[in-house]
């Protein structure tokens, strides 16, 4: 059955196009590879993550150990210089119910661990990261990654959705530009008719799972200001493919790790805010 089409006015075009001309940028998709097996160092979802054998292994507040959520080679990826241009990029989780969130305190990194390693010694092993007891869990209450997945990472234009907390000043001032309205208080669903939103929505969405960018949540933003968590740092979506669930964030959710943009051009990783929500 073909998708129903939805017909919008030629208002809202004008301000998608607006909304994109003054909010377009590059983003990093992250792609699954169905058919292709991660090795230790590769950009993946979960599995066996690369570690530096002189550290210690990260760990939740109660001292159990944490399990890879993605990991970034930048060794092997093409990325512009607002990302690392070298090093390895982890992002861990707890096996727990809530996937290591802590919604009341969501840049307190107790029950997840964002680790950058500069250098990465491509002489460990498997074997050895594997003799540390790392928890490898496929088990659907306690992991969103149901298998070890490689990802590669490729350039995105991208333009700014109706879920981000700025949205609502983007559309008001391009109104405001395009027809003198003033629609102070308004948001996009409160001036457009349900076509005309249902169609911006569609246009600017910003599901899937990418680096930088903007932000997409089945809910709203967890962010109460954009003043310091300014950037995607990580979005990690639910995905099923060829009807095999790959990655399932509760029922059919989204996860995100927002970082402050002059912290990561610093390639410091110590504060950083962990969200995800479902349907």
């Amino acid at each position: 059955m073909e998708k129903e089409q939805i017909i919008a006015s030629d208002k809202v075009k004008k301000i998608i196009e607006a909304i994109q001309e003054r909010t377009r940028t590059t983003a990093y998709k992250l792609i699954i590879q169905k058919d292709s097996k991660p090795d230790l160092f590769d950009s993946k979802f979960g599995g066996v993550p690369y570690w530096d054998k002189a550290m210690e292994y990260p760990a939740d507040s109660e001292g159990e150990k944490l399990m890879l959520l993605a990991q970034i080679n930048f060794d092997r990826a093409e990325v512009d210089e607002r990302l690392p241009q070298q090093g390895i990029l982890q992002f861990f989780i707890a096996a727990d119910d809530l996937f290591g969130a802590d919604f009341d305190h969501s840049d307190e990194q107790k029950g997840f661990r964002v680790i950058y390693h500069e250098k990465p010694d491509y002489t460990v092993t498997r074997e050895q990261v594997l003799a540390m007891g790392i928890p490898i869990c496929t088990d659907a209450e306690s992991t969103p990654v149901f298998k070890e997945a490689a990802v590669r990472i490729a350039a995105n234009e991208v333009y700014m959705g109706d879920y981000d907390l700025r949205f609502s000043d983007i559309f008001r001032q391009v109104v405001k530009a395009l027809s003198g309205e003033d629609i102070s208080g308004k948001r996009a669903w409160d001036y457009l008719d349900e076509e005309d939103f249902n169609y911006l929505d569609g246009a600017l969405k910003n599901d899937g799972h990418h680096m930088l960018g903007y932000p997409y949540f089945t809910q709203y933003d967890p962010r109460t200001s954009t003043e310091y968590y300014d950037t995607v740092l990580l979005q990690i979506d639910s995905e099923m493919i060829d009807h095999e669930d790959y990655v399932l964030w509760g029922d059919c959710g989204v996860a995100n790790f927002f970082i402050n943009s002059e912290a990561l051009k610093k390639r410091d990783f110590s504060k950083v805010l962990y969200n995800w929500d479902c349907c």
